[in-house]
């Protein structure tokens, strides 16, 4: 399967600046760790963005980030895709059922859903197009992939993909521990368009002694292995370069997938 990748973006730890972030995935800085600032996405509106979690935040801000210059919206497909999902959300629901009134509020309740992000999204964008949220667990950036892949090959137009966790409260992070968050998207479609940065095809299962790839800037490696989002970095290194190679990535029971990109 073959789709072309028009635009992507990455938020992260040291990667919030447009500019910068692009200097680093080109090898021509280093990454380096800085705390995030608060995340205020513009397209909610104010009362919704206070009901959000920085779960949401991040993955609202990060896909907003495929949207300038374009004008169908609201025809757009999502994917979301997140591997554990809102941890934060999750130990505030324990927390309150551990007490004896076991009161949760109506906020946390429905921001507890695993499609919450695609939920504000909608009603941040008014968008009609089809929604998909999933989690495979530590292979759910090539899960999520495969997905926004797989709808355009099938429905073709294009499609928003956005991958994305952030790291867990005590003592949930104890179980599942990310060091950092982070949260990348493509904008996958049939065509190329104007900021095209090639086509991706999905070959298939690797050799079972196929090695996963790594980042080309070596100072990004501590974030590609800080949390399983972490995997997709090395293919958006390859996108942005536009180099002509192949990326292997961490999939289902232990395999690895095998995608070839190209200018």
């Amino acid at each position: 399967m073959t789709v072309f990748i028009n635009d992507v973006a990455v938020i992260g730890p040291g990667l919030v600046d447009r500019t910068d972030t692009r200097s680093i995935l080109l090898g021509q800085s280093n990454w380096n760790y800085q705390a995030m600032p608060p995340l205020k996405p513009e397209m909610l509106p104010a009362n919704e963005r206070r009901r959000t979690t920085p779960v949401i935040k991040l993955a609202l801000e990060c896909i907003q980030g495929l949207l300038r210059d374009y004008d169908d919206l609201q025809t757009t497909s999502t994917v979301f895709a997140s591997s554990d999902g809102d941890l934060g959300i999750t130990d505030k629901m324990c927390t309150a059922l551990a007490e004896d009134e076991k009161i949760i509020s109506p906020t946390i309740f429905h921001n507890s859903v695993h499609n919450a992000p695609s939920g504000y999204w909608s009603i941040a964008s008014l968008m009609r197009g089809a929604s998909t949220s999933l989690s495979t667990g530590d292979a759910t950036f090539m899960s999520g992939l495969l997905e926004a892949v797989t709808q355009v090959e099938v429905d073709g137009g294009t499609v928003l993909f956005v991958a994305y966790d952030y790291p867990a409260p005590q003592p949930l992070d104890g179980c599942r521990h990310f060091e950092h968050p982070l949260a990348i998207a493509m904008r996958l479609g049939e065509e190329a368009e104007y900021k095209g940065l090639g086509t991706l095809t999905l070959e298939g299962p690797a050799d079972k002694d196929a090695k996963e790839s790594h980042c080309r800037n070596v100072s990004l490696e501590p974030l590609r292995t800080a949390l399983p989002i972490g995997s997709g970095l090395p293919l958006v290194e390859a996108l942005v370069r536009r180099a002509r190679m192949q990326v292997i990535m961490p999939y289902l029971r232990d395999e690895k997938f095998r995608i070839s990109v190209s200018h």
